[in-house]
């Protein structure tokens, strides 16, 4: 069955996608803590340069990403890709080849990993922007890794209760809050209806 188009929206500099995909079957694609690091350290390599990333979360069979195209155009260009669509829709694919190889080598097994095509759909309005990055740090919560926002160490709120350099454009999610206190309370406030998000974002 072809996919629906809503979830393949093409990237363009300056616009915000929900980016996320799972493992095909019921395979997982992160089954240690290395798993989880180097999945991470790759997308900075892959992607940070050309995005700046609001949200993310990695649960055991699947990813989810919030992200803005940065003004790349140029970049793109310089690096012989018709458009920004084709250019990170190339990235995302290096980094799930070079996420699926070392899996394959860390637990010999073999052939793919992800489910394809990958799914985007772009971030419209500034509510549903600030829902898409509620839903994503809640997502571990929603899916039962544990009962507390803070508890699990693969979400991106745990970016933002320290001063250290992450994948994280913090300055602009707290902009879009207005503010880091208020970051949070509306965090905290999600605590009774997180799941509620699932039904008006995916």
């Amino acid at each position: 069955m072809p996919i629906n188009k809503k979830y393949q929206a093409p990237f363009e500099s300056g616009k915000y996608y929900h980016v996320y995909n799972r493992a095909h079957s019921k395979l997982q694609l992160f089954q240690a803590t290395q798993d989880y690091n180097r999945f991470l350290f790759k997308t900075e390599e892959y992607l940070s340069k050309y995005v700046d990333f609001f949200s993310y979360n990695l649960i055991p069979n699947h990813f989810h990403f919030f992200l803005q195209v940065k003004e790349i155009d140029e970049a793109v260009k310089k690096l012989e890709f018709d458009t920004v669509d084709e250019f990170l829709t190339e990235a995302l694919r290096s980094l799930f080849i070079s996420h699926t190889g070392w899996m394959n080598i860390k637990y010999e097994r073999h052939g793919g990993l992800f489910s394809s095509p990958f799914k985007d759909i772009e971030v419209v309005d500034e509510e549903y922007m600030k829902r898409m990055v509620l839903y994503t740090n809640w997502n571990h919560v929603h899916h039962g890794l544990t009962n507390k926002l803070e508890d699990y160490p693969y979400s991106s709120y745990q970016d933002f209760l320290h001063n250290l350099p992450t994948i994280i454009n913090k300055e602009k999610v707290f902009q879009l809050f207005g503010g880091k206190e208020n970051f949070f309370k509306e965090h905290q406030a999600q605590l009774s209806h997180y799941t509620e998000f699932k039904f008006s974002i995916e």
